[in-house]
Order: structure tokens, then C-alpha cells, then sequence
């Protein structure tokens, strides 16, 4: 009896395993002609009477997958998987749907383990490339990439930027950029180690290649300026940039760089003439304003400079950095106290940065507040990159109060931090004139004018020293001061003209 009911329950497994590949056929057939409803119909029939099993809530998956309903086709594959765990189709479409959902540690997962079953499989491997460089994994990347059936030469070129590999990955650019199928779209995707500076060959050929096909738009030229600026090819950075702008011609952040292209190239008046169109199509912008003014500054144009940084100031009058350039391009003019006013400023709003106290101690110096200026002084001392000139002008300010021992001092200590400091000599040098020790400052002027030969002050204090000791060379002496002097007024009447900007 026991054998029959064996018999007719082996006889009602294969029935029923008949039965299930019928049906699953059926629903083959469903999803190969497209009636989405119809299979889903047939697969709810099935898991009836078969709920756990792992084939058809792969085949579940796959119906919502098509539909587009990613969330609820990613939970059947992983119920699939979870009732079948060697079920490789639906490992494959699990990872396709996390891949999908942006859900990379899923999607890796599920890759590897369709590669224990199927170890040379090429999409997982491919995928499995393509996930592991977004997350900068970059030797994994690659080693998945070689075991590949096909190449993916834009992963392979992030791949080999990313472990260093510039040579290469430069070569596999410059194959990737003759193909016609290579798109600008294809470049969007490609980030990270393709943007360091030690790329740029690589992103260069890039963009060569789909520049040469008129494929390139707006954001590739931008990239390739940059990375013609890290392979300091300025030239080339800066005609790419004009063309970025004359695509986007309203865009002043194009003209700021190429304004800043300019200016470190030396090239003064192109930068100017860059911030003059920026400031025709964005009057209001005080940056513009406030980089013109630094600018002319730097070509002895205070006039300019000062228009322009008031404009500036006008929209930020706040702003610390427009205050202390405007401090500085008064200074020239020599109106030191408002100069003074200025630096204030900076000083109240960055209390703690030495260059604003050196600055206004400079103004109020040239004001004659000597105690203002002490005061700026002493606390400038702070930066070390400051502090020799703090302690210059300390040792000025105490010869002309008549404390030359505090004024030797402190133009020791300016020497002892910066030894190729001429001005500390020069003023040394009228302490010894003062106390009447001629040799000593005939020593100083000679190592003033050894660092700086055509410093003014110490010419002149040379002339001085001459004409006290009756040397026949006080002649000559007057001579070559009057040409410094006559070089000091053209520089002088420089920095009054004016320039016309002709955007």
C-alpha cells in the first residue's frame, strides 16, 4: 500500500511540475508579444498554487520592470533570489533594477553573485566596471574591465586616470575621440579623475576630438580651457574662453576668468578690457568694479582705480576688501588720512588679519599720528611676513620722536628678520649722521644701495653725508639725484592719466 501511495505522489509531482512549465511558457509567450496583463494575470494564477517560487517572481519582476514600476520589480527579484538562491536570471535582473534605482552596493552584490555561477559573464563584469569607477575603485574597475568580452574605452580612460596612469589613459583618449559615435553626451558622463590637473592631456584630447567634428558645445570648450590652463598653455586657455563667451555673450563669469587668464598672464589692458565689457552688461555687479580698480591700480592709474572702486563701494560699502584697495589706491595720492578711514574699516572687520593694521599704521604714519601708527604697528608685528616692516616703521617713528636708541633697536630687529632689507640701512644711517659718526654712515648707505641702488632716500642721505664731508664726488651725486628725482615725477604724472576702455 505504502508503494502505491509513493507512486501516485511522484505521478502528482510530475503532473504539477507539468503543469508549472506550462505555465511559465504561457507566460513566455505573454511578455514576447507584449500583453503585460495578460501575463500578469497568468502569473498571479500560478503563484496560487505556487507562492514560493523563485521562477515566478522572477517572472513577476520582469512585468513590473516593463512597466517602468522599478521599486515594486526589485522587491519580487529579491524574493526571487531569496526562495532560489541560484536562480541566475533573477540575480541579473535584480542588479539591473538596483542599478536602475541608483542602489550601487545592491547592484554590486547581486553582480557578484551571478559571477559564481556564470564567471565569465560580460555584463556583470562590464556593470561591475561602469559601478565600481563612480565610486573611485578604480584598480577593481579596471580588473573587471579586462575580464570583460567587450571594452568600454570612457571607463577604461577614467580607470587609468584614477590609478595615475596618464600616458595611457591619454592614448586610450585620443582612440576614443576618432570614434564617430563618441558624443559630447558620452563626455557629461565622464568626471572625477578626468577633471585633476594631471589628466588634462587626456580630457584635452577629448575635447580636440569632438572639437574637430563640431561636436563640441558650451561646457566641453570650458572644460578644455581649464585643461589647457593646467598644461600652461595660457594661449590656448584663453582663446578657448573667448569662444566659450561668444557662445553665452551675457555671461560675465566668462569674461571674469578670461579677465583673470589676462592678469596672470601680465597682459594688464586685455584684463581691463574684459572687465569693461562685464561691467557694460552688469553695471551693478561690484566685483567688476572693484577688479577694474585693482587693475588699475597696478598700471599707476589712481584715477581710474579710484572711480572705479568708489562704484564698487557704492554697492558694498561693507565689503572689506574694496575698503582696503580703496585705502591703498588713496595712499598713492598721498591724502593719507583718508586713506586712514579706509583701512579702518578693514581693521573693524577682520580684526585679526596684520595686513590691515600694517596698512592703516602706514596711513596714520604718513598722517603724522605717530601714536596711531605705533599703536597699528605693534599689533602687525603678529604676522611674521609683516613684522620686519612693522619694526622699520617702529624705528622710524622713534628717530623722529628722538629716541634713537629704541630706533636702533628696532631696525636691528627689522634687519636681523629680513637681512635684505635696504630702507632699516638708510635709516640707520641718519642716526649716525645724527650723532655725528660719519664712517658708520657711510657703511650703511653702502649696504642700503647694494641691496637697492637707486633707492631715493638713500641716495639723497648720500649726497648729505658728501657734501658734510666736503667729497669731491657730491658733484656727480647731485647729478644722479636729480635724474632719480626727475624719474620719480614722470612716474608721478603716470599715475594721473587716464584710460579709455573700448570694450
Amino acid at each position: 500500500m505504502a508503494r502505491i501511495l509513493l507512486i501516485l505522489a511522484v505521478f502528482a509531482f510530475c503532473l504539477a511540475a507539468q503543469d508549472e512549465k506550462r505555465a511559465v511558457t504561457a507566460i513566455q509567450e505573454e511578455l514576447a508579444a507584449g500583453d503585460l496583463d495578460g501575463a500578469s494575470r497568468l502569473i498571479q494564477e500560478a503563484l496560487v498554487h505556487h507562492p514560493n517560487d523563485g521562477g515566478l517572481l522572477n517572472l513577476r519582476g520582469v512585468v513590473h520592470a516593463r512597466r517602468n514600476q522599478l521599486a515594486e520589480a526589485k522587491a519580487d527579484f529579491a524574493e526571487a533570489v531569496r526562495f532560489n538562491p541560484s536562480l541566475t536570471p533573477a540575480w541579473q535582473n535584480l542588479a539591473r533594477a538596483c542599478r536602475q534605482l541608483n542602489e550601487t552596493e545592491c547592484s554590486i552584490e547581486a553582480w557578484q553573485r551571478v559571477l559564481r555561477s556564470k564567471p565569465g559573464d560580460a555584463e556583470a563584469h562590464s556593470s561591475l566596471a561602469e559601478l565600481y569607477v563612480a565610486q573611485e575603485k578604480f584598480a577593481e574597475s579596471l580588473r573587471h574591465l579586462d575580464a570583460a568580452k567587450t571594452d568600454n574605452l570612457e571607463v577604461r580612460c577614467l580607470d587609468l586616470s584614477g590609478l595615475g596612469r596618464t600616458s595611457e589613459a591619454t592614448e586610450v583618449a585620443r582612440h576614443l575621440a576618432k570614434q564617430t559615435d563618441f558624443l559630447e553626451a558620452d563626455l557629461e558622463g565622464m568626471h572625477g579623475p578626468l577633471d585633476a590637473p594631471k589628466s588634462a592631456e587626456a580630457l584635452a584630447a577629448l575635447v580636440e576630438g569632438l572639437d574637430k567634428r563640431g561636436a563640441a558645445g558650451m561646457v566641453s570648450l570650458q572644460r578644455l580651457a581649464l585643461a589647457y590652463e593646467h598644461l600652461q598653455r595660457p594661449a590656448d586657455a584663453r582663446k578657448t574662453l573667448e569662444r566659450v563667451a561668444q557662445l553665452d555673450p551675457t555671461n560675465t563669469s566668462h569674461l571674469l576668468e578670461l579677465a583673470r587668464l589676462a592678469e596672470e598672464s601680465k597682459d594688464h589692458e586685455g584684463a581691463l578690457g574684459y572687465l569693461a565689457h562685464a561691467r557694460d552688461l552688469a553695471p551693478n555687479m561690484a566685483r567688476i568694479h572693484f577688479l577694474f580698480g585693482l587693475i588699475a591700480g597696478e598700471l599707476n592709474l589712481p584715477i581710474e582705480a579710484k572711480q572705479s572702486l568708489e562704484k564698487a563701494l557704492a554697492i558694498e560699502p561693507d565689503n572689506p576688501s574694496y575698503n582696503y584697495a580703496m585705502g591703498s589706491v588713496i595712499l598713492q595720492t598721498r591724502d593719507a588720512a583718508t586713506a586712514a578711514s579706509y583701512f579702518a574699516k578693514f581693521v573693524k572687520a577682520r580684526t585679526a588679519d596684520a595686513r590691515g593694521h600694517y596698512a592703516l599704521g602706514l596711513a596714520l604714519f604718513a598722517s603724522g599720528d605717530y601714536a596711531g601708527a605705533k599703536q597699528e604697528m605693534r599689533t602687525a608685528r603678529s604676522s611674521n611676513d609683516i613684522a620686519p616692516a612693522a619694526e622699520y616703521y617702529l624705528g622710524r617713528i622713534a628717530r623722529l620722536e628722538g629716541e634713537l636708541d629704541e630706533a636702533t633697536r628696532r631696525l636691528r630687529e627689522a634687519l636681523a628678520l629680513q637681512p635684505k632689507f635696504a630702507e632699516p640701512h638708510t635709516e640707520l644711517a641718519r642716526i649716525a649722521l645724527l650723532n655725528g659718526n660719519t664712517e658708520e654712515a657711510h657703511a650703511e648707505l653702502e649696504r642700503a644701495l647694494q641691496l637697492a641702488p637707486e633707492d631715493f632716500q638713500a641716495n639723497e642721505q648720500l649726497l648729505i653725508l658728501y657734501k658734510r664731508t666736503h667729497d669731491l664726488r657730491a658733484a656727480a651725486q647731485e647729478e644722479f639725484l636729480k635724474k632719480l628725482d626727475e624719474e620719480r615725477s614722470r612716474r608721478a604724472e603716470l599715475m594721473l592719466r587716464t584710460l579709455e576702455m573700448r570694450p
